[in-house]
């Protein structure tokens, strides 16, 4: 069961995930549930890039949210 401050936490993170990456739909983030090490991967399909470009994104991504 998620802890209600993880949960509060992920809803905000989830809302800057699909204002930074929009072409993500609902489904695609609930599938992350939280994990951040998928959104590589599923940004990587949605978007088209190859392994690098989607990596680079996501970093540069992660980085602007600390």
């Amino acid at each position: 069961m998620i802890k209600e401050t993880e949960k509060k936490n992920w809803n905000e993170l989830r809302g800057k995930i699909k204002r930074k990456f929009g072409k993500l739909n609902d489904t695609q983030l609930d599938s992350l549930q939280g994990h951040m090490d998928k959104l590589t991967s599923t940004v990587q399909k949605v978007y088209n890039y190859d392994k690098v470009k989607a990596e680079q994104e996501c970093k540069s991504f992660t980085q602007s949210i600390k």
